[in-house]
């Protein structure tokens, strides 16, 4: 065996194992050679270097099954680094930082007042620096190992802001910008694929799932094979500029009748605050659903949405669909809404449902990128932990 062929199996076991221990939580050496089929001397010596590494730590001690010794249990470092992810939308930049275990620890909300590149680039290196100088100090030896930022627009493979259209940002380069000031690996994304990412993460950990974003625009992510997945040149999932009314008004993209014109939420609000301005301004997503001056006008908006809904099912059949948008996420019921206006016969999928994560999923699975490429880990699966189960 060649020393390459010897680096690739040692790196894909560390691999390996570090997948089970964050799955678990919590596992014995015996326990980890039994589930990776590794045998015990090579689970032993990998251990060791990630415990030398202060990666992974002997935690606790379990429950025997058997008379003897009690065996040692392994745990991700929490305290070891952490990574950052940063969600720039319409209107606010929100930040989570997450631990080695997934857990998200710190969250930030800043405003944006100036769509100009250069101040929300500002406003994000500004507020980040003390953060990064704190956490680094509590979080050792690695402290932070990267940044993923998503941008509700067009991200081409080289990380390259291609468009935006609520920004107006055309072929800007942010990436090699934050690199050199927070001293990390940057990562640019689209919002959606990390909405979707975040999701499979901590909810759907399938190897087939589609989570669309309804909020200021409409964009679709999609996880294929456990991956997100980008198409040729990374610009897969621009759904909320499928055209279904061509005689429709103008977008910001330049087409005409595009589906987020009709189906986001952000141009349900825009309607309705024209026609009902003091309830608006007034009443929480819940309360304006439940109005029955809304009753119409929602209704109209649920029919647009299950248009361009349908389409997606019936191109790509996916297993299970996520929708996150504030007047969803907080009225489940809406999606029993939604699968009767799906009329169409060859329509195929699983399961719809709302998303767990909310505003925060962009951020989140950012920040869970981060981890699974420094580990470089094919799948990261935080479900156990249940860091969103309510008290």
């Amino acid at each position: 065996m060649s020393k390459g062929d010897a680096s690739y199996i040692k790196q894909m076991n560390r691999r390996i194992l570090i997948e089970h221990i964050l799955k678990e939580k919590s596992l014995s050496r015996s326990d980890l050679s039994r589930r990776t089929g590794l045998n015990k001397a090579t689970v032993s010596v990998q251990i060791n270097e990630l415990i030398q590494e202060e990666i992974v730590v002997e935690q606790k001690v379990g429950e025997s099954v058997t008379l003897g010794r009690k065996p040692i249990l392994l745990e991700m470092n929490d305290q070891a680094g952490y990574s950052i992810g940063i969600d720039i939308d319409d209107t606010v930049i929100r930040g989570v930082f997450l631990d080695f275990k997934g857990n998200p620890f710190h969250h930030i909300c800043l405003p944006i007042t100036n769509n100009n590149f250069e101040t929300i680039i500002n406003e994000i290196e500004i507020h980040l620096l003390p953060l990064i100088n704190k956490f680094n100090k509590k979080h050792k030896p690695r402290g932070l190992i990267g940044v993923c930022v998503g941008i509700h627009g067009i991200i081409n493979n080289d990380s390259q802001i291609i468009f935006t259209p609520k920004h107006h940002w055309s072929n800007v380069h942010a990436k090699e910008r934050l690199e050199e000031t927070f001293h990390t690996p940057v990562f640019i994304d689209n919002n959606a694929n990390l909405s979707a990412y975040g999701e499979h993460v901590y909810f759907e950990n399938i190897s087939d799932l589609f989570c669309i974003t309804l909020f200021s625009g409409i964009g679709l992510g999609i996880i294929n094979n456990f991956s997100i997945y980008r198409g040729f040149q990374g610009f897969a999932g621009e759904v909320g500029h499928m055209i279904i009314d061509p005689n429709g008004p103008t977008c910001a993209c330049g087409n005409h009748g595009c589906w987020e014109l009709y189906a986001s939420e952000k141009e349900l609000l825009h309607k309705l605050s024209n026609h009902f301005p003091e309830k608006i301004h007034n009443s929480s997503p819940a309360e304006l659903l439940e109005h029955p001056s809304f009753a119409e006008p929602f209704d109209h908006y649920l029919s647009s949405l299950s248009y361009g809904l349908n389409n997606i099912i019936n191109i790509f059949n996916p297993q299970r669909i996520v929708l996150n948008g504030a007047l969803i996420n907080k009225n489940p019921n809406v999606v029993e809404e939604i699968k009767n206006k799906l009329h169409s016969k060859i329509n195929n999928y699983e399961e719809i449902r709302i998303s767990q994560l909310g505003e925060s999923a962009c951020a989140m699975g950012g920040a869970a990128f981060v981890l699974k490429d420094y580990f470089n880990l094919q799948t990261l699966d935080f479900l156990s932990y249940e860091y969103f189960t309510s008290d």
